[in-house]
């Protein structure tokens, strides 16, 4: 490069301004300025800020004429025809000996990649002051890298998706394999499974069927696949819902395809015409848009669970049959409501026993100018309750014929029969609550006893409670060692006209709803208290549906006897 600059200088030395000049070169001249100097060469001074000389090769990129470049300073030069400018201009204004330069030239086709040197043109004195700017038009070869970078990305990308397709293969092949080992699996216990299965196509072909279908049905599969379920009689390809049903183009399996998936009871045969009942349920296989293929058919043979329901149901008939006796027996035992109307202005009698029998029971005597009433509630519910409370009955009554209105007489004769019958020595807890009611309607009087079982009077709009004894008629309460052992007092009321009178078992106040809450005694008065300006059988009829409500669908929690009685 240094001679270069050398040959240059000699050369500047025999033409002013090489190429810039108005006259012509030498023909020598000229001839060795293309020969020398084809590339792109600027020569700048910077001291007298002027462009000295340029190649023919920079006249021929920029398109200049001499004339053209003597108006123009450097760094117009650098600003107007270099892309980027600064590094350009930063060497010329700086005055840095040499570097390298790449970027764009503005030619008059257009924009040029370049790429060239920067030389400081040493002085006697040791300093720059002009400057060769030497360069190359690269643009073939530049276009060239950029559409292999191009070229290098794109096939970098293709790489990719090819690595990516792989990996997506792998994916799918261990996928497809664990899924084969699935199928496999399945397909064996679907074989080997306790279910006879078959699988049709939508128009009714039998496509496989499993071992259990071969062994349950004497066909082999050989036999059936490739068939039409038409062919094969009754053994799955008719829907018949017992034996007396027939096969008809209605219950074929095909024209059930429709609404699939259901789960039915069918009446089907074997080869050999035997009829059992089966368990068929039938799906639809679908494509992936949605529409159904095939059908796939369970069948489980529910023969003996169908006769043990069938015995069941003959022996919930017959059970019901026997409590629908044991409840006109039952209430045989029981006084009938229209008895109390000869004693009171009104009367209302709600029994609601859980099932048809239960334990609450209520008799009536008429008695020395008055009536008797006992009202019992045995223990537990259902026949054991229905059994104890006929004895209650019965046992009340004895004890009337023996102590009439002496209620404390009965009171002490139905503990002592009830402690031999449950006592000895192996007790039972089974007994009863009580009220006994003992009504005098011209004195417009009455007494009261009660086990365990309250007396409410409502009044003017007011509840009066009488609670009786906290302990029941049973064996434990025979217990000496307990203070409420003793004989409780009758209680004497005084009774005015419109009073009303309640008597009641603890299954009303006890019913549940379904957060589990009861419907309370406070419950039951506040509705008694709101409702006392309807009549009895009204108020009744009202505490009904109340307590249906209350209940909200939750069964009976025990039995309902509910008395009440106008003065």
């Amino acid at each position: 490069m240094a001679r270069l600059a050398e040959m240059m200088l000699k050369l500047m030395g025999q033409a002013e301004m090489l190429g810039m000049a108005e006259l012509p070169l030498p023909v020598e001249l000229a001839d060795m300025m293309a020969k020398f100097f084809p590339a792109p060469v600027f020569v700048l001074n910077r001291r007298n800020n002027t462009i000295e000389w340029a190649s023919p090769g920079a006249l021929l990129i920029g398109g200049f004429t001499a004339r053209e470049l003597r108006r123009l300073k450097p760094l117009e030069l650098l600003e107007k025809y270099f892309d980027p400018a600064a590094p350009l201009v930063e060497l010329y204004q700086t005055g840095q000996p040499e570097g390298h330069y790449t970027g764009q030239f503005r030619s008059p086709e257009g924009l040029r990649f370049i790429s060239g040197l920067w030389i400081g043109l040493m002085q006697p004195s040791g300093t720059c002051c002009q400057y060769v700017f030497v360069f190359q038009d690269i643009t073939e070869v530049e276009l060239l890298r950029q559409e292999l970078v191009q070229y290098s990305e794109e096939l970098q990308q293709q790489m990719a998706t090819i690595t990516a397709l792989s990996e997506e293969k792998e994916r799918l092949n261990a996928q497809l394999k664990e899924q084969n080992q699935k199928l496999r699996l399945l397909s064996t216990a679907t074989a080997y499974s306790n279910m006879m299965k078959f699988i049709l196509d939508k128009d009714g072909y039998i496509v496989w069927v499993n071992r259990t279908f071969e062994k349950a049905s004497g066909w082999s599969a050989a036999e059936l696949e490739g068939k039409h379920v038409r062919e094969i009689g009754g053994s799955f390809a008719h829907l018949l819902h017992g034996p007396q049903d027939k096969p008809s183009e209605d219950t074929l399996i095909v024209n059930h395809f429709i609404r699939a998936p259901f789960t039915e009871e069918i009446y089907a045969y074997d080869r050999r015409g035997h009829g059992y009942w089966m368990l068929l349920t039938l799906a639809p296989i679908t494509d992936e848009l949605g529409q159904a293929t095939h059908y796939l058919g369970a069948m489980l043979n529910i023969d003996q669970r169908k006769k043990r329901e069938e015995q069941l149901k003959l022996y919930q008939k017959e059970m019901g049959e026997s409590l629908r006796y044991a409840a006109r027996i039952q209430q045989r035992f029981f006084s009938s409501p229209d008895e109390l109307k000869k004693y009171f202005s009104d009367a209302v009698v709600w029994y609601a026993p859980q099932s048809m029998v239960g334990g609450d029971f209520y008799r009536l005597e008429p008695l020395e100018g008055g009536v008797l009433i006992g009202l019992g509630d045995s223990t537990g519910h259902g026949v054991p309750a229905a059994l104890l409370s006929i004895y209650g009955s019965q046992l009340l009554r004895s004890a009337l014929d023996r102590h009439g209105s002496d209620l404390k007489g009965l009171y002490t004769f139905l503990r002592e029969q009830v402690g031999e019958v449950f006592g000895g020595d192996n007790p039972l807890l089974e007994g009863f609550e009580l009220a006994l009611l003992w009504y005098l309607p011209e004195a417009r009087k009455a007494f009261y006893l009660g086990a365990r079982r309250p007396l409410w009077v409502l009044r003017g709009g007011e509840m009066y409670v009488w609670a009786g004894d906290k302990q029941d008629i049973s064996v434990s309460a025979l217990d000496s060692s307990m203070p409420s052992a003793e004989v409780p007092e009758p209680q004497e009321l005084l009774l005015e006209p419109q009073d009303r009178l309640y008597l009641f078992s603890d299954g009303l106040v006890d019913q549940l709803n379904p957060e589990g809450k009861r419907f309370s005694t406070s419950r039951l008065r506040d509705f008694l208290r709101t409702n006392s300006y309807l009549s009895l059988s009204e108020q009744v009829s009202l505490l009904q549906q109340a307590l249906r409500h209350w209940a909200g669908g939750q069964p009976q929690t025990d039995d309902i006897l509910l008395l009440a009685l106008a003065v």
